[in-house]
């Protein structure tokens, strides 16, 4: 079991605007926490903590950070916040950080590595690997379904500075199972939503978590690649007519997926793209990555859905000419410099 919700030892992995945020929310409610960096985000945490910017107050803790699992021993929460294509070679490194009932919380935008895991232990399951995301399986040999935590993120951040994030905006969390659901599960789970929620992270718990899953990646296939490729906020992507039909014909190709692995969208296309205009002048995290000459998330957020697809014989024309777009925009290292800056859209 988990330690006492009192007293539960929580890592984050990856200290970016994410991991920054759920840092200090977690450390300022009393939290045992401890972050793993490197380079100048792990000397500015040893310097000055962790800061978070919400509004009008100031949230700062000292915490413990190293580059080095080893000397933040065996957890109970890992909260795995680094980007998707970083986690192949980071994972198997984690190792110190895993008790018999450590729970991990991948923290990823687009196509989890564990979505087509179930119950049984995964090295019975290596076809179900999804090459895109999970290069050769080794994701999936990792650690069993029983051990992770599904996790879709809406939280809007940006990093200021390395280990100061702002967040103006409410964090929101949707967890529930990968594997099936027992009552051990459920009361893990019971004491990471209360955990979270004590830190004033809203929690939602979601019987079906893999819905919860596609109906994000619907959402982010639908904005990320095409803000690269535009240089729209997400107010003008969902507004401008032209670009809604884009966006009409990329969610029904994600919604046709999806139900092929028998998941359900939790919204209309309808609704994501009045959700989409109410976010107003927020750039995506794949054009703020594009602008910062960083690795785009295409395998997580586009391949993945690809490699479903045509597992399925499922045609997606469209995803399939976003995606070259979006790797020609990579490639030239062409942007777009008078689009409007805005926040970090996880």
């Amino acid at each position: 079991m988990l330690a006492s919700i009192a007293a539960p030892r929580i890592a984050i992995v990856g200290a970016g605007a994410i991991g920054t945020t759920l840092a200090a929310r977690l450390a300022v409610a009393g939290y045992s926490v401890s972050v793993l960096a490197r380079g100048e985000t792990l000397a500015s945490i040893k310097r000055q903590g962790v800061c978070l910017i919400d509004g009008q107050e100031q949230h700062t803790a000292n915490v413990p950070v190293s580059d080095k699992c080893s000397e933040l021993g065996e957890q109970d929460i890992v909260l795995l916040c680094t980007k998707a294509h970083s986690l192949p070679s980071l994972l198997p490194q984690l190792k110190p950080l895993f008790g018999q009932h450590t729970c991990l919380v991948p923290m990823v935008n687009g196509t989890p590595w564990w979505l087509l895991m179930d119950a049984v232990e995964p090295r019975s399951v290596k076809q179900f690997h999804i090459e895109a995301v999970d290069p050769g399986g080794k994701l999936v040999d990792c650690l069993p379904a029983s051990a992770i935590v599904g996790c879709v993120v809406y939280i809007t951040a940006q990093l200021k500075a390395p280990g100061i994030a702002c967040s103006n905006t409410p964090l929101r969390l949707v967890v529930g199972e990968v594997g099936t659901p027992s009552t051990f599960t459920y009361s893990r789970l019971s004491v990471l939503i209360e955990v979270l929620e004590s830190a004033g992270i809203d929690t939602r718990y979601a019987q079906r978590i893999r819905d919860a899953v596609w109906s994000k990646i619907a959402a982010n296939l639908t904005s990320n690649p095409l803000s690269v490729i535009t240089g729209t906020t997400l107010a003008q992507l969902y507004s401008h007519p032209s670009l809604q039909r884009v966006v009409g014909q990329l969610f029904g190709e994600t919604r046709l997926t999806a139900e092929a692995y028998g998941s359900q969208l939790e919204m209309t296309l309808q609704q994501l793209v009045e959700l989409g205009e109410s976010m107003g002048a927020v750039s995506t995290s794949m054009l703020q990555d594009h602008r910062q000459g960083r690795a785009l998330e295409l395998a997580a957020i586009v391949e993945g859905v690809i490699e479903l697809a045509d597992r399925k014989g499922i045609p997606v024309p469209t995803i399939k000419s976003i995606l070259h777009l979006t790797r020609y925009f990579e490639d030239s290292g062409l942007h777009h410099p008078y689009a409007c800056d805005g926040k970090e859209k996880c």
